[in-house]
């Protein structure tokens, strides 16, 4: 985030010491992967979508954040297939935590309760 004139809008999210939230999201990517459950041991439930309320977050926030990672994929994940189908989860993880009007995701629940008896 620090290098990317792109990622401004969400590096401004985030305290000067990236550490922190570095640990964490080493964590929370940890076991979203299959690994051991450390995050949820030590933070709860994920809640991403209620942790993430404080901060506006749509489009142009989830593609900054999608900059960020599809460049640390590139670092360090070699097959192309495997960093690819990281990507397309990202995506689907950056947009659902979206809180902004335009989300899909409450659009649809929105539908969804409306047709609901």
């Amino acid at each position: 985030m620090d290098s990317l004139p792109e990622a401004k809008l969400i590096r401004a999210m985030h305290a000067k010491d990236l550490a922190p939230v570095g640990e964490i999201l080493k964590r929370y990517l940890g076991e979203w992967l299959g690994g051991p459950k450390a995050y949820s041991q030590e933070r709860g439930h994920p809640r991403l979508r209620m942790r993430h309320m404080q901060f506006r977050i749509g489009p142009a926030e989830r593609d900054a954040w999608m900059l960020c990672m599809s460049g640390a994929l590139d670092e360090v994940v070699a097959d192309p297939a495997l960093r690819e189908q990281l990507l397309q989860s990202f995506y689907k993880l950056a947009d659902w935590v979206r809180n902004d009007d335009g989300n899909p995701h409450d659009a649809q629940n929105r539908e969804h309760s409306l047709r609901a008896p």
